[in-house]
């Protein structure tokens, strides 16, 4: 009976602290993984905005090509040259004041459409473009056709995501 109560040791209690050891490890597995699905849900998100920026911008660009086209034209027509602006000067298109002032820029029309909207219309602004007289191409086109660059703004669902895009015009 004496070898047996020896062999009975009293257990120092090893299991808890495993057990909590254990338990802290899978805690910062979930916790990483849940930091990574939250950065893939906001880079998922920051895509589709870029993406609705996009195709606002594309409208707006179609919707001030197709109205050069018409006659008569009903858009502002900037001449080509940098505006001065402090002690720099820049394009029309540079300057973020143009965006909101009607006279050199147009609000385009929104699309009804399913899915996200654009924070805010886009807008188009259209210059005459000049060309030098002693181009040799210049002999080839007689008489000179009109030329216009085209510049489109557009938002995404935030005002955080925008898209500039340009066409040139040749009529």
């Amino acid at each position: 009976m004496n070898h047996s109560l020896r062999q009975r040791r009293p257990q120092a209690g090893l299991i808890l602290p495993m057990l909590l050891l254990c338990l802290l490890v899978m805690l910062l597995l979930g916790s990483s993984a849940l930091r990574a699905a939250l950065l893939e849900e906001k880079m998922a998100a920051n895509a589709g905005n870029l993406q609705v920026a996009f195709q606002s911008a594309e409208h707006a660009l179609r919707f001030c090509e197709n109205q050069l086209q018409l006659s008569p034209i009903v858009i502002p027509l900037l001449e080509q040259r940098p505006v001065a602006v402090g002690d720099s000067s820049k394009p029309y298109w540079e300057i973020a004041d143009s965006w909101r002032n009607s006279e050199v820029s147009v609000a385009v029309p929104r699309t009804a459409g399913e899915g996200l909207q654009p924070a805010a219309p886009a807008r188009c602004l259209v210059e005459r473009l000049q060309f030098d007289a002693d181009l040799q191409y210049r002999h080839h086109v007689q008489p000179p056709r009109p030329a216009f660059r085209i510049t489109a703004r557009g938002t995404g669902a935030s005002s955080a995501s925008v898209v500039l895009l340009q066409s040139y015009l040749l009529l």
